[in-house]
């Protein structure tokens, strides 16, 4: 809130004084500002406006006297009412230099308050009077140039008013309430055929037939002219009204519309034709819009036939870009492949996460031969699923352009069963090359074979010999018949007949058969799950399953040496049973693990190489599969599984 106190200046170097003298001026009209100095005195007085100022004389640096004058030289300031208030300065000459530098009075002490209180008010009634009166001279100022300009601002538009009306090709009419022409502009003569003077105080009827009371105010209406010959032709009317000192007048404007008119038939009439001719350019474009649609649904079909085609295509698809190695598309046939829930789990994934590692090199070299602009076969590599799984893969690559930058339309083709069929094809061919070969052995070595072990019987039981090279001989040659006997089971497979055979009791009879031979080896053979396969039977042929489990067994008891335990653990899997066989014995390293199974092969010492092959074979005649897992230094496990009867 502004403060509307009157200021007023106390300057005396002694305190008690100031305190005097507020005492005596003490009034809420008044804010009394305290100077201690005369220093002090001259910085208030730059900041606020003071209606009278009350000064000691003797003070000291700056005295009363010079601070007076300080204050009469600034502009602003040299009007302000100074009394002296002096206890020792009290000679005329004092007093009459006081006046001289600016004083207004001179007090000598000890003050009359009442004497000094009236002195002050009479000086802020003049300060008051006086701003009251600065402040009515500017209002009045302020006013006089403001009527200046309005007035100049009147003559302008009066001038600006006549002249449009002298130059205006449209007629403009005075007229009053009782439509008495007052005034009318030059272009009512071209217009009308009438003078000025014939029409300064007739009726505006004359003018136009239609009745100034239907015609509403501040519109455009059409209407017809009559002219001075009673010639009649289109107007447009204008009607405007204004109070002049307490009377209505009238102001009409009047515009030959006679061009407008015939231009307006001419512009409808070609409008009515020119509708004609869009009404037969709408149809065209209706049926062309028709026709386009038509156009753009076979496209929408085709493009969905083409997503479908590509999002159900046996081939994998990716695209990635040429400058980036990341997958900007793959379709669903890809999500599968790569055992992924969804295309957000690939899509972004570098190409090389699902590239296998021994693949990269060639991989970048094959990209940077196509981005060289060079041809590329089809080629193999293998991928890495999102499960771990690893699968061959046939690539072929094509350059194209995709959401307009160039990018790389890449067909994988999943060769992995493939590569599967041609390895059993490769193994069919060895397995029937060995059939052959075992044949031609089995035919040539049977007969001698039977000679030597006859004439070597007979050598021992004609001579009696003690020596131990006819044992040795003697079971050489067994052996050597044991093998051409297996040889003969390939060469010559039998056809066999199947029977329910009760699985439970086979395991235990196998058991019991293989106990001795494990007891002398330190073996412990043991059948978890027992219980899994009571009263569970399967169709084969009893021995040879006994052979295979036999042969399992046995090979377990030889790989551990000496001391270790069998396990026999069973599970029943739907409609098939599985039956696995682990041992803890030294395992087989990784890189042999293949190998095991192919004719000849074998990590024993004295070991065909035939028997898990034909094992193998078995259970591959039974509708079975026969696997093998080892850990290298903790054991083998043997699985086979075989169909059960429901």
């Amino acid at each position: 809130m502004e403060d509307r106190r009157v200021n007023i200046l106390l300057v005396d170097d002694r305190p008690e004084n100031l305190l005097a003298l507020e005492a005596v001026l003490d009034s809420p009209e008044y804010c009394l500002i305290q100077a201690n100095s005369g220093i002090e005195a001259l910085k208030w007085v730059l900041k606020k406006e003071f209606a009278v100022i009350l000064m000691d004389v003797q003070m000291p640096t700056l005295n009363g006297f010079e601070t007076a004058k300080m204050i009469r030289e600034r502009e602003k300031t040299k009007d302000v009412p100074i009394i002296f208030i002096t206890a020792l300065s009290q000679t005329i000459e004092n007093i009459l230099y006081g006046y001289s530098v600016g004083a207004i009075d001179y007090i000598l002490k000890p003050v009359d308050p009442i004497i000094l209180k009236c002195k002050v008010d009479a000086f802020v009634s003049m300060y008051l009077h006086k701003k009251k009166v600065i402040e009515q001279s500017e209002l009045i100022s302020k006013r006089t140039k403001e009527l200046e300009a309005v007035s100049i601002e009147l003559r302008k538009k009066e001038a600006m008013a006549r002249a449009v009306g002298e130059t205006s090709i449209d007629t403009i009419v005075f007229f009053n309430e009782e439509g008495e022409i007052l005034s009318v502009n030059p272009a009512v003569t071209m217009m009308f055929g009438y003078l000025s003077t014939e029409l300064i105080g007739a009726r505006v009827d004359i003018l136009f037939e239609f009745s100034i009371d239907n015609i509403p105010r501040r519109a455009n209406v059409d209407t017809v002219g009559l002219k001075k010959d009673n010639t009649a032709f289109p107007i447009e009317v204008h009607l405007a009204d204004a109070e002049v000192e307490n009377e209505k007048i009238f102001v009409c404007t009047i515009r030959d519309i006679t061009e407008r008119k015939q231009h307006f038939d001419q512009l409808e009439s070609l409008v009515v034709e020119r509708t004609k001719e869009l009404y037969k350019i709408n149809q065209d474009l209706q049926r062309e819009i028709e026709e386009k649609k038509a156009t753009l649904n076979q496209l929408y079909e085709s493009e969905e036939k083409y997503r479908l085609l590509v999002e159900k295509a046996p081939e994998t698809i990716i695209v990635r870009k040429v400058k980036s190695d990341r997958i900007t598309f793959i379709n669903e046939t890809g999500v599968e492949l790569l055992k992924a829930n969804s295309k957000e789990e690939i899509v972004g994934m570098s190409i090389y996460d699902i590239i296998h590692p021994s693949y990269h090199e060639r991989a970048k070299k094959v990209y940077k031969e196509i981005e060289a602009g060079l041809p590329v076969l089809p080629y193999e590599e293998k991928f890495v699923c999102l499960n771990g799984d690893i699968i061959d893969i046939q690539v072929k690559i094509i350059p194209f352009v995709y959401g307009g930058e160039e990018s790389l339309h890449i067909v994988i083709r999943d060769i992995t069963e493939i590569k599967r069929n041609q390895e059993f094809i490769q193994q069919s061919e060895k397995l029937n090359v060995v059939g052959e070969l075992a044949a031609g052995i089995a035919h040539e070595i049977r007969n001698p074979l039977t000679s030597l072990k006859g004439f070597t019987q007979l050598l021992n039981h004609q001579f009696s010999t003690e020596s131990d090279y006819v044992e040795i001989m003697i079971s050489e040659i067994e052996r050597i018949n044991t093998i051409v006997g297996e040889l003969l089971l390939l060469a010559k497979p039998t056809e066999d007949e199947f029977k329910q055979v009760c699985l439970e009791d086979l395991l235990e009879n196998v058991r019991m058969l293989m106990s001795a031979q494990a007891n002398l080896h330190g073996v412990v053979i043991n059948h978890v799950n027992q219980q899994t396969i009571h009263n569970l039977f399967f169709n084969g042929v009893e021995n040879k399953i006994k052979q295979v489990f036999i042969n399992i067994i046995k090979n377990a008891i030889e790989a551990m040496g000496n001391g270790g335990k069998i396990t026999l653990e069973t599970t029943r899997l739907d409609s098939k049973v599985l039956i696995a066989f682990h041992d803890t014995g030294a395992g087989i390293p990784a890189h042999l693990l293949n190998k095991i199974g192919n004719p000849f092969y074998t990590t024993k010492e004295k070991g065909t190489g035939l028997g898990l092959m034909i094992s193998k074979s078995i259970i591959e005649s039974h509708e079975g599969e026969l696997r093998i897992n080892s850990i290298e230094g903790k054991g083998t496990t043997v699985e086979v599984i075989l169909p059960v009867c429901e």
